[in-house]
């Protein structure tokens, strides 16, 4: 009976080792396999750089950039008792890891100037993903001034002019806007009467307040494909740059119109002035922080 016990014990522990190795077995890292992947198709493809950029690729992990392609569904019910749910015993629930996913793997070299990207589709948690090609590329810093400003342009558009085009709103969507200085009349003439402007300046001079500097008038503008039309949304910033930029009104003019409204004396900065080191700026503000700057003489007085 001892020796039976003793068997049973050993027999109940063989099988529970053997349940968890297979279970740590079945626990496969899509991602640590894709990379690997990623690895060796970047190394095989890359003879041409050399071989400090190709240990870089090596011993270093790579970035991740992703984007949905479409996302995965749920199988319908079949009441033929065929298909996938063909027992409708219990609902299957929306996976995200079922997403088709445009994946790449990014090294960015640092002696070579430029990152190597290896291109790939597969789902959401890199099951079944496969290097397609590798391309070397130089990422440019996103200049979010105007990210925001044609983000808030595209919205004002199809809100003031609703009977636009579909071409026309495809091409405001999807294509970067010409910037230029404007003078198109915003304010309405009834405000800008004498008596008004006389209440203005009287109150400054007895204040000393009330008198803030007028705000500078930036168009983005983009060229109708259906008649070649200049599509423009007009707004107002506080500098002669995009921070900050508003829309106001929006215009359908021949570009003769816009050419005549445009000043030929104004710049307008189209760099991002807080973006140069390209770091993520969701919501520009104007002057977030305040800052004192301290002036130092080049060649400083001891006394001793």
């Amino acid at each position: 009976m001892k020796f039976s016990s003793i068997g049973v014990k050993l027999l109940f522990f063989s099988v529970s080792v053997l349940f968890l190795l297979f279970c740590t077995a079945c626990g496969i890292d899509y991602r640590l396999n894709a990379v690997e992947r990623a690895r060796a198709y970047a190394l095989k493809n890359t003879k041409d750089l050399s071989e400090t950029d190709r240990n870089f690729i090596r011993y270093n992990d790579p970035q991740i950039m992703s984007n949905l392609i479409f996302a995965g569904t749920v199988p319908a019910k079949d009441d033929l008792g065929t298909g996938p749910n063909r027992f409708d015993t219990y609902e299957v629930q929306y996976n995200p890891n079922y997403d088709y996913m445009h994946t790449a793997f990014v090294w960015n070299l640092p002696k070579a100037g430029f990152s190597v990207l290896v291109d790939g589709a597969g789902e959401r948690d890199l099951r079944g993903w496969d290097p397609d090609c590798i391309i070397y590329k130089k990422f440019i810093p996103e200049n979010t001034a105007l990210s925001a400003a044609h983000i808030q342009a595209v919205t004002f558009l199809v809100n003031f002019i609703p009977e636009l085009d579909f071409a026309d709103i495809n091409r405001v969507r999807f294509s970067e806007p010409q910037v230029l200085p404007t003078s198109f009349l915003l304010d309405n003439p009834a405000e800008q009467t004498r008596e008004k402007q006389m209440e203005k300046w009287m109150g400054y001079i007895r204040t000393g307040t009330g008198l803030e500097k007028k705000p500078a008038q930036i168009s983005l503008v983009w060229t109708s494909p259906v008649n070649g039309d200049k599509i423009i949304v007009c707004g107002t910033a506080p500098a002669e740059n995009l921070i900050g930029w508003t829309p106001k009104k929006a215009f359908l003019l021949k570009p003769g119109e816009l050419d005549a409204a445009t000043v030929k004396k104004r710049k307008v900065e189209i760099k991002d002035p807080k973006n140069e080191k390209g770091e993520q700026i969701i919501t520009p503000e104007v002057n977030p922080h305040k800052t004192i700057e301290m002036k130092v003489p080049d060649h400083p007085k001891f006394k001793g």
